[in-house]
């Protein structure tokens, strides 16, 4: 079985995980992504569309995870930000830009990171804007709780970072993992598949690990969306946060995404961020910590609806 898997690994990683140049005629829009600050200036914009004619991934042999659970596949592409509300319908800039595929699992194999998130499509939009793309080029990009991995697949191939890493906790041989809801196994084959580089199995709750990851990584950027979901996790997020920018030369910048009410209710969130406004992360609280909440709408393309979606930024 463990020879499969590094098969399977090593046959994903050759693989083509994103179209580049796709003409606009083969593409239907599915949903549009607007992110707004507080001002109600564009922070970036994210399409989310669907190829009219089959991609080359569409041919690939079938792999484990497709094998055991099933999937469905997402595209996205991240156009200029516009200036406005007004030119976002207007603009067509984004033709022929890459066209970013996402596999996403069940519930069975990636739990709570089988999907694509709404803040991870945030957090992604926020990234390839003109605010934070520049920023990322050229950069060493960790990703926290990264799920399906869009995040780090935006800023390895819209953003141009030098490396990426995304990280998440999966099943593995020997792991105890108590009554703790853990992705199988094939959950990190499958985030392979998506960022088409090696991710990093990274418990926050084993600082080893997390010393580990910091020190041959050394990432200058840590990002993450939605990571404050079980109160259970919230000190070992925070020691994670703290390690990553303490340790090696130390991440230099972080930029997290957290959803809020209504749309969604995260049990830990009011504590997570009542201690890092306490002054938790850095040498005695040293580390500046700006919190500001951000607006998504979502536009359906179909039937015209709109929802909006709030979250809070935290750049530290």
């Amino acid at each position: 079985m463990l020879l499969w898997h590094l098969l399977s690994l090593s046959f994903l990683l050759c693989s083509s995980a994103f179209t580049a140049s796709t003409p606009k005629n083969n593409l239907a829009l599915v949903q549009s992504y607007t992110l707004y600050d507080k001002d109600r200036q564009i922070l970036g914009s994210c399409d989310e569309v669907r190829p009219a004619t089959k991609t080359s991934d569409d041919n690939e042999e079938e792999d484990e995870v497709e094998m055991f659970y099933a999937t469905t596949k997402r595209y996205f592409i991240f156009p200029p930000t516009p200036s406005n509300e007004n030119t976002v319908a207007e603009d067509q800039s984004h033709v022929g830009d890459k066209l970013l595929q996402i596999r996403q699992t069940s519930f069975g194999c990636g739990r709570l990171g089988a999907t694509v998130w709404p803040s991870a499509i945030a957090l992604a939009s926020l990234l390839a804007g003109d605010t934070y793309r520049s920023s990322i080029q050229g950069k060493r990009i960790l990703e926290l709780g990264s799920g399906c991995g869009l995040p780090t697949l935006t800023a390895k191939e819209v953003c141009c970072a030098d490396q990426v890493l995304a990280t998440d906790y999966w099943e593995r041989e020997n792991l105890v993992v108590g009554n703790r809801l853990v992705p199988k196994e094939l959950f990190g084959v499958n985030l392979a598949y998506n960022v088409r580089c090696e991710p990093r199995n990274l418990d926050w709750h084993d600082e080893l690990s997390v010393f580990d990851v910091s020190t041959n990584f050394d990432p200058d950027i840590v990002v993450g969306s939605d990571l404050v979901y079980y109160p259970d996790d919230t000190e070992p997020l925070l020691q994670t946060l703290n390690i990553l920018m303490k340790n090696g030369g130390g991440a230099q910048n972080m930029l997290l995404i957290l959803p809020l009410p209504p749309t969604a209710e995260r049990e830990a969130l009011p504590e997570f961020r009542r201690r890092l406004e306490g002054g938790v992360l850095g040498n005695g609280g040293d580390k500046d910590v700006v919190l500001d909440e951000l607006e998504m709408k979502v536009s359906s393309a179909s039937t015209n609806e709109e929802e909006i979606h709030n979250f809070l930024r935290i750049r530290i």
